[in-house]
């Protein structure tokens, strides 16, 4: 195994995955790849070719598994069952908007436009660390309010006012350390966050501009160009993740395996009367 690091995590060169879940973890080095997990946060595979069973063997191995409809699933534009079809996202990790975001999501590239249809990543653990002085202060002790409606297009912020009611929000310090690190991280995003908790709206609003511009500046963010086979791997609360417009006429597809401590439907009560008129699963 060969490490080459990349603007946010490392490029695993020489590993099988595959053939490490058929022969029971022993052809993986996996000790190595969960230090590697931990130190930088995200693992890039490429050249793999993994059934939903391997790619759940595989990622099983960095923590608890998280059944959404069930332990894999698919973003896609073309399955019946695909989610998030289309569309930008703002930079978010899932599920901030709750008492326990998602810990991990891996992605396994099946079908890839032509065109192209990247990822884009963010390090909230890094932008922590780069906050200046007095921009720290300004936020220490703050709590940042984490919104989502689940029917709201993903281009555009989320904010109290406008969701629709009964959609779910949870406050979280601004400043957090992680909760299986204990490095400090970011916990407001883009897509989100409505609101440093206590603050005027103007104040509110300038604050968290001040900090985005840290945390989403350009030497902060790696924009991930998929090839088919490729499979990702990213920590969901130190990195965060969003995506371009794509054009829809092409098939874009990733197998989609995700860790955590909670379900959806355990960390959203009415979860399903908040679906019931949007097909997919929530994001």
């Amino acid at each position: 195994m060969q490490l080459r690091a990349l603007t946010i995590g490392v490029d695993v060169l020489d590993v099988d995955l595959a053939a490490g879940v058929e022969r029971d973890g022993e052809a993986l080095p996996i000790d190595d790849l969960r230090a590697a997990f931990a130190e930088r946060a995200l693992l890039r595979f490429g050249g793999q070719k993994l059934s939903g069973e391997q790619q759940v063997a595989f990622v099983a191995r960095f923590g608890p598994l998280l059944a959404e409809r069930r332990l894999w699933g698919y973003v896609s534009n073309v399955r019946d069952d695909g989610i998030v079809r289309e569309g930008a996202l703002l930079f978010h990790s899932d599920f901030a908007f709750t008492r326990g975001p998602v810990q991990a999501i891996s992605l396994h590239a099946i079908e890839i436009p032509a065109s192209g249809a990247p990822t884009v990543f963010a390090d909230a653990r890094r932008a922590a660390a780069l906050l200046p002085m007095d921009l720290r202060a300004r936020l220490e002790g703050r709590r940042v309010l984490n919104a989502y409606d689940f029917h709201a297009p993903g281009d555009q912020p989320m904010r109290l006012s406008t969701i629709r009611p009964g959609s779910p929000y949870f406050e979280h310090p601004i400043l957090a350390p992680h909760p299986r690190t204990g490095v400090e991280v970011v916990m407001a995003n883009l897509m989100h966050s409505d609101s440093i908790v206590g603050l005027p709206a103007a104040e509110s609003d300038a604050l968290l501009r001040d900090l985005f511009a840290v945390l989403y500046d350009e030497s902060n963010v790696m924009q991930y160009d998929w090839s088919v086979g490729d499979l990702v791997l990213w920590d969901n609360i130190t990195v965060q993740h969003g995506r371009p417009d794509f054009a829809v006429d092409e098939p874009r597809t990733l197998q989609r395996v995700v860790l955590g401590d909670y379900t959806p439907g355990e960390l959203v009560a009415n979860l399903e009367q908040l679906l019931a008129d949007r097909p997919g699963t929530p994001r």
